[in-house]
């Protein structure tokens, strides 16, 4: 009788040195990625039973091959783990290609790996679970530094996909030859002792969560998706319970969004959470399959006794989502918060302490960001129904509708009027009221458009599947007035204030009425005197729309960032 095979299998690739392509430079990092992941997965007290293939500086043909031995020799009983480590470049198109050894960047079609090229192995995998890890880069960057491409590219169903950043991040190299890139290193730390689940076994979510902790406040931010989950999927497992590490106090330590779901069987598990910057949570059940959203703010306020509705969605034909019921959240004697899912599929529900963390998340601006692409429906309904700013400017739409209505009837009626003869004093009057109704309805159909199409920006930025999330510092920028003389006098200039984000990589300015007075009807909640810690929601350059969210709440932009002068973040920072 043949030998069975084996449960865990995995394929590590790396690729650092590319000689044949000046523009593609050479990497510390993958030989020692490739070492140090070996050795974690194979630890005899944190690893699991893998069987692990590594291919370094590989041709095209040869890592092509690798990869479809890897795929093609699967069974329905394995689980495998698929990790890169080099160069990633996007054509023309935006399709990824994992650079080997002999890429060029005139030949990337032909001597580069495709992702569509992995996906189409993946598609005709017979493995229960696939997992792949990508610390890619894109060259022209910066010297040594890697460049992550999204993790969506290679999404499909039973996979789970961890990149080392986000699509518009840059992620550092290994600082030296020795040492493997700051991305793996959590990873492989993950592995060996800092993820740690109930069970004993660490999952691909708990590694995911221990790496982007890690990784906060690096400027990288690690991504993952998945599709077609097939219940816990480990990586490594722990010979007995192991007390997480404490952050230091100065660190705000994320919360852990997993409630505990009960099955009708009375089967319970930790299932995946997606979280969002305003607050959302949609919980993803498999068995139900369906969603569970809720607002944290809402979980708190139901943890303190009152009666609070979340909403459970089901995918119907074509995967169209739809609302199918409201459980009710009830709050428990110990404090506890568990909802009731229709048809007695079972129970979720989340612990006081867990509830706890959440308002302290709130009140420290520690809130997570997704984890996967959030629903966007119940993002875009949550802030309609608790930001008062967002709520307002969704009604410019409808002022512009009005407005231009107004127009084009008082329009209408004054040609009309011009056109008839006679009438005396009473077609006098009405083509002095139509004329004035015009002309005070034009000033604000012009401002409403103006609000209203900054709307359409923000929501568009708000739907974006992958957001960056960037700390950063704003401060007000209040410049003295400039005096002089003319032939008249003293003359005093007052310089407009401005408003200056920064943090240590990266810096932008917008202007005073970022926090628009005719939208928030009120001045900025902040000051000159400190700098107050935000979180920048979108890409943190010039050019670009952004929304800030502070501790009082989000604010909404009236135009595009900017770069910032030496002179004022000198003078904003107080450091040259």
């Amino acid at each position: 009788m043949s030998e069975a095979p084996v449960a865990y299998r995995a394929l590590l690739i790396g690729n650092a040195e590319f000689p044949d392509e000046p523009a593609l430079a050479r990497l510390h990092g993958p030989a020692n990625d490739l070492s140090e992941l070996r050795a974690a997965l194979t630890d005899p007290e944190a690893g699991l039973p893998w069987e692990v293939t590594s291919v370094l500086n590989g041709t095209g043909q040869q890592v092509q091959e690798a990869l479809f031995t890897f795929f093609h020799r699967a069974t329905a009983r394995e689980q495998l783990l698929l990790y890169y480590s080099g160069h990633g470049r996007l054509d023309l198109h935006n399709r990824l290609h994992l650079c080997t050894h002999d890429t060029t960047l005139d030949w990337l079609r032909t001597r580069a790996v495709r992702q569509s090229y992995v996906n189409e192995l993946m598609d005709d995998c017979a493995a229960r679970a696939i997992v792949v890890v990508l610390d890619c880069c894109f060259s022209g960057r910066a010297a040594a530094a890697k460049g992550g491409e999204a993790a969506a590219r290679f999404a499909g169903r039973g996979r789970f996909v961890m990149t080392g950043c986000g699509l518009l991040e840059t992620a550092a190299d290994a600082a030296g030859e020795d040492e493997p890139s700051p991305f793996t290193a959590a990873l492989v730390a993950g592995l060996r002792h800092g993820a740690v689940d109930e069970d004993g076994y660490v999952t691909v979510e708990d590694v995911y969560r221990y790496v982007d902790d890690r990784m906060r406040g690096s400027g990288q931010h690690p991504e993952m998706k998945t599709e077609g989950r097939a219940g816990h999927v480990a990586l490594a497992r722990r010979a007995g319970s192991v007390e997480r590490t404490p952050e230091p106090a100065a660190v705000p330590e994320s919360p852990d969004l997993r409630p505990l779901f009960t099955s009708g069987h009375g089967v319970s598990e930790r299932p995946l959470v997606e979280s969002h910057f305003s607050g959302v949570l949609h919980v993803l059940l498999t068995e139900p399959a369906g969603t569970l959203t809720v607002h944290r703010d809402e979980l708190v306020a139901a943890g303190g006794g009152n009666e609070v509705r979340g909403r459970w969605f089901t995918e119907g034909r074509f995967e169209v989502r739809r609302m199918r019921d409201r459980p009710v959240a009830m709050a428990t004697a110990s404090g506890d918060v568990q909802f009731t899912l229709p048809d007695g599929a079972g129970t979720v529900t989340w612990s006081a302490r867990q509830l706890a963390g959440f308002e302290q998340a709130r009140l420290t601006g520690s809130w997570p960001t997704a984890v996967r692409p959030t629903r966007t429906e119940g993002t875009h309904a949550v802030l309609k129904s608790r930001d008062r700013v967002y709520r307002r400017i969704t009604r410019e739409a409808w002022w512009v509708l009005a407005s231009l209505v107004g127009c084009s009837v008082s329009v209408s009626l004054i040609a009309w009027l011009l056109a008839r003869s006679g009438g005396g004093a009473w077609r006098a009057t009405a083509l002095i009221a139509l004329f004035a109704f015009a002309f005070i309805n034009v000033p604000l159909l012009i401002a409403s458009v103006n609000v209203a199409w900054i709307f359409l920006r923000l929501r568009q930025l708000l739907q974006i599947p992958s957001l960056p999330v960037t700390p950063m510092l704003l401060k007000v920028h209040a410049p003295p007035p400039i005096t002089g003389e003319d032939d008249h006098g003293p003359v005093t200039v007052h310089v407009k204030p401005s408003i200056v984000l920064w943090s240590e990589d990266l810096s932008l300015t917008l202007p005073h009425s970022f926090y628009a007075h005719r939208v928030n009807r009120g001045d900025p909640p902040f000051s000159t005197k400190n700098p107050v810690p935000v979180e920048v929601i979108g890409l943190p350059a010039p050019g670009q729309w952004v929304v800030v969210r502070t501790p009082d709440g989000l604010l909404w932009p009236s135009g595009r960032a900017k770069p910032v002068s030496a002179p004022i973040l000198t003078a904003v920072t107080g450091r040259p």
